[in-house]
């Protein structure tokens, strides 16, 4: 592992950490190392940085063989700063549950080690951690094969316990991942190919459903994909398809036809590939006629169907062979109608979403470029020397400060929108005088160069009870809210800020005399990336991630917002939180 110089060290600090690192890895004087990591740590306010020192001083504890204190600092890493990295972008606090396991292995302690060990393991397969598939591949191995090395040596110490029971669920989980990514890889690599090669030659139009079979390592791979048309062409932009659990239908819904329909005489069912290989047999057939055999259409599924029958006469076998087609047709039309519905469907959102990101990569990337623009024209003027009054330098100065805490609000909400969206946001609650964190969160809020002339009115109802909040992620919702208003006020900036007991709810309400909300757009405006459609609107830019985070942030306090608005005359967004 190394040890990046992170941007907001500053100089003095730099140079402790070069020292400590020269102390670490030149000299082998990690106590020393120790001490200059400590000092660090206590004198930086950024996570970033403590993580990293944290994680600096555990490794010097380990080389030192106190794997008691390393794994103290590592803990501490695991509890404290699960959001943080490594400086090749590894999650930190994966990193230090391997080196606790490591610790604890060292200094001989068997009963923690395993358990460790065990814990990881299920951790990593229950996708605690973002990670790709050949890091999740490499840390999940490296884990099995610790573990089941361990439990070989030292069976006879740990046969009273259950860690071979748990161990075994565990190796069967991780088997049953492998598979599924097995049957992706092989989709990917050997089957979307081909159906790219068809969609680009065929003259069927996109929307029609293409069947696609193919055998891959002994398994018949059923797939029905249809192309995602492109906006006013004939071309596509990508394939969306389904694959079919070939087994399920086999062992599960031919079973259940036969169990089910009417047969007027005792028969039998054999179902096989297109090689011969017996897939399913039902019923007796050794002492009865093959009454009927036959094929699918296109060979999909790639099946040859066999019945038979104990009586003879061509009545029966008539009356057989339209049965069979009767409820062999009805059922693949159900499954095909089915499939076609559920792609159209899917179409259909993955349509609406494409079009949503695309406005969002389009207003991002105007977000982006319009304070980038101006900054990089004022530093130009800046460092040819061409501002000479000093009461201009400071305007740009004071503009250039605005865009960069415009940029900065654009960064953090898209970071938080994508720890939401990867499923990775956690929340830390604590107890919380909700009035003063209020008056705080405005005070905080009016120290950026964009609103510190903005009047907000206060009006906080006296002893309220303490909330348990996540005191960041209100400051987040909060200050979306605020940025709401006054983008959306654009002549009458007239925001006020009010919090009030209501039953068992603590209710705060964020209020504008702004441009308001159409009646038909309340539903929609909670949504990822939505933006509102109104003509005077379109100029005021956004990410439309705002109000998704303030909703999510408000399910993980299990409370809810509400909004009140009407055209032209504002509105009021509510975050209601039930006391407890």
């Amino acid at each position: 592992e190394t040890t990046t110089v992170l941007s907001p060290i500053n100089k003095s600090h730099r140079e402790k950490l070069e020292n400590a690192q020269k102390l670490e890895f030149s000299q082998n004087n990690f106590s020393r190392a120790v001490v200059l990591y400590e000092q660090i740590f206590s004198l930086s306010q950024n996570k970033e940085i403590q993580a990293r020192m944290l994680n600096n001083m555990a490794r010097c504890y380990k080389k030192l063989e106190n794997y008691d204190k390393s794994i103290q600092y590592y803990s501490r890493i695991c509890e404290e700063y699960t959001r943080n990295t490594t400086s090749t972008s590894l999650p930190l606090d994966l990193i230090a549950k391997f080196q606790i396991i490591d610790c604890y292995q060292s200094k001989g302690d068997q009963e923690n080690f395993i358990t460790k060990s065990l814990d990881l393991y299920r951790n990593l397969l229950q996708m605690e951690w973002n990670l790709t598939a050949d890091q999740f591949n490499t840390y999940s191995s490296m884990i099995e094969k610790d573990v089941s090395d361990f439990l070989s040596s030292d069976e006879k110490a740990l046969e009273n316990n259950n860690y071979h029971q748990e161990f075994k669920q565990l190796k069967e989980l991780h088997q049953k991942i492998r598979e599924k990514w097995e049957i992706s890889k092989n989709i990917e690599n050997s089957i979307l190919p081909e159906l790219r090669r068809r969609i680009s030659i065929s003259s069927i139009p996109p929307s029609n459903p293409l069947h696609y079979t193919r055998p891959i390592n002994q398994i018949d791979y059923l797939v029905i994909a249809t192309a995602i048309p492109r906006n006013q062409t004939t071309d596509s932009k990508g394939l969306l398809g389904i694959k079919i659990n070939n087994q399920y239908l086999i062992h599960q819904e031919v079973k259940r036809i036969m169990d089910e329909f009417p047969f007027s005489q005792e028969v039998s069912l054999s179902i096989s590939n297109l090689s011969g290989e017996n897939l399913i047999q039902i019923g007796d057939s050794s002492s009865s006629t093959a009454m009927v055999e036959t094929y699918f259409d296109e060979n999909f599924p790639p099946w040859r169907v066999n019945f038979f029958s104990a009586e003879n006469g061509d009545f029966n076998v008539m009356n057989l062979r339209k049965s069979f087609y009767f409820w062999t047709i009805l059922t693949i039309l159900i499954l095909l109608t089915f499939g076609a519905f559920l792609v159209v469907r899917t179409v259909s959102h993955e349509m609406e979403v494409l079009r949503l990101k695309s406005d969002f990569v389009s207003s991002v990337s105007h977000e982006f470029k319009t304070p980038i623009t101006a900054i990089k024209t004022l530093m130009e003027r800046l460092r040819q020397g061409k501002v000479r009054s000093l009461d201009k330098r400071k305007k740009y100065y004071s503009i250039i400060s605005k865009d960069v805490d415009k940029l900065g609000s654009l960064v953090r909400n898209i970071l938080d929108y994508s720890k939401v969206d990867a499923q990775k946001k956690r929340y830390y609650f604590q107890k919380t005088d909700i009035g003063q964190q209020i008056k705080e969160e405005i005070a905080d809020f009016k120290k950026d160069k964009l609103y510190e002339k903005l009047q907000i009115k206060i009006q906080i109802e006296p002893d309220i009870p303490f909330l348990y909040i996540d005191r960041d992620a209100f400051s987040l919702a909060l200050s979306n809210l605020l940025e709401n208003a006054v983008k959306f006020s654009p002549d009458q900036k007239a925001i006020s800020v009010a919090a009030k007991k209501i039953g068992d709810t603590i209710q705060v309400d964020v209020t504008d005399k702004g441009l308001g909300i159409d009646s038909n757009e309340m539903d929609k405006i909670f949504d990822k990336f939505y933006q509102g459609k109104n003509t005077d609107q379109k100029s005021l830019g956004g990410t439309g991630l705002g109000l998704t985070l303030v909703k999510h942030v408000m399910e993980a306090h299990e409370g809810k917002v509400q909004v009140k608005s009407q055209r032209g005359e504002g509105s009021t967004f509510s975050l209601i939180f039930p006391i407890r």
